[in-house]
């Protein structure tokens, strides 16, 4: 199966943005027809949910959009290849609500990045929308980040803040809020929403968008080339960068969608190194040019101290992980890609030290 920013390019577009017919639908899995509302209220926009063994919360997910004051007009579930029956509770949900679902079914895992790529290229309307397979939508959620994209045709992202929910309770404005000063970073637009003034500058370190907040002109992702699909961690981060180079982004203080966490051991040691390195990784790609994301001097001057503290910080988990990973890691290409020797860490008796301990099972 061809995935990621190959998928993108794969199917020719029309100039509403439509897909033309006839394409991209015989993928040699169980599909469900095209999911357009009845509702003549249904707003353009398509709802994309990438998921994977999910098959006891999806149901929460698509819940929250029948709760829509007005509906999408198409819902697409991207399953990349779950292992628990995700598609036949996405498929029984739609049976017993009346409502159709588009449910893609990939045949082998190819990661988040990649199941939204197919989501993007296969919708059916101008406007996309992401959500977590996990996370919930308010319910006016769609109708205002549309409206906030017809509103402002020069901006090519439309987002909000989020509700983080844990087994602690709720926090509001979890997710961008504690992130962004709005006097020095946001501009005020007319009609009570804000514009970054410069995403490419305040994104460069991370990103502070919540994924299942956002809606985006489809045709400015396609022109983007999408997620970058090699990346399994940091994908989003990447995608806003590239997409900002294409217009603004809008975005209103609001929450507009519930964002849960629950353990998935991510705090395993072999999660955190994984996370750094993907993280390296991201930076190498944007220090390099194959992003696609233009840096000014002053941006460059930036990642290159993003790198080394970002290669300190995935040594350290590396360490964690024994004597053998870590010592392969420093013989790794992505360590001589950062420009960092094997023998200049070798010396480095504190990480030797912790990565021994981790061999012998002493770390906590």
């Amino acid at each position: 199966m061809v995935s990621g920013d190959s998928i993108l390019r794969g199917q020719k577009i029309d100039r509403l943005g439509r897909s033309a017919p006839g394409r991209g639908r015989k993928t040699g899995r169980s599909v469900l027809p095209s999911s357009v509302f009845s509702n003549g209220r249904s707003l353009n926009i398509t709802v994309v949910i990438p998921t994977r063994d999910r098959a006891r919360l999806i149901e929460r997910s698509l819940d929250s959009l029948r709760r829509q004051r007005r509906g999408p007009r198409q819902i697409m579930v991207v399953d990349d290849a779950s292992r628990d029956g995700t598609p036949g509770v996405v498929r029984a949900w739609g049976e017993r609500h009346g409502q159709p679902v588009r449910i893609e079914a990939l045949a082998r895992n190819v990661g988040p990045a990649a199941a939204r790529n197919h989501g993007i290229r296969l919708a059916c309307t101008p406007y996309v929308a992401f959500l977590d397979s996990d996370d919930e939508h308010l319910p006016d959620t769609l109708e205002r980040l549309c409206g906030a994209l017809d509103a402002h045709p020069d901006a090519v992202l439309a987002f909000g803040d989020a509700t983080v929910v844990g087994p602690d309770g709720r926090a509001p404005h979890g997710l961008f809020a504690p992130h962004i000063d709005l006097g020095a970073e946001a501009e005020p637009l007319d009609d009570a929403m804000f514009a970054l003034r410069n995403a490419t500058d305040r994104l460069l370190p991370a990103s502070i968008i919540p994924t299942s907040a956002t809606c985006f002109r489809r045709d400015a992702a396609l022109d983007v080339g999408g997620m970058p699909d090699t990346f399994r961690s940091g994908e989003d981060w990447l995608f806003w960068l590239r997409l900002a180079q294409r217009g603004r982004f809008v975005f209103t203080p609001d929450d507009l969608a519930l964002h849960h966490r629950h353990d998935d051991n991510l705090t395993a040691p072999a999660a955190g190194e994984f996370i750094a390195r993907e993280k390296l990784r991201g930076l190498l790609d944007l220090r390099s040019g194959k992003l696609g994301v233009p840096l000014s001097t002053a941006q460059r001057s930036r990642v290159e101290a993003m790198l080394a503290r970002q290669w300190r910080d995935w040594r350290y988990h590396l360490s964690r992980l024994g004597l053998r990973a870590y010592l392969a890691g420093l013989r790794s290409p992505l360590n001589r890609a950062a420009g960092m020797s094997s023998g200049h860490v070798i010396h480095d008796l504190k990480a030797m030290s912790r990565a021994a301990a981790a061999s012998m099972g002493l770390l906590k």
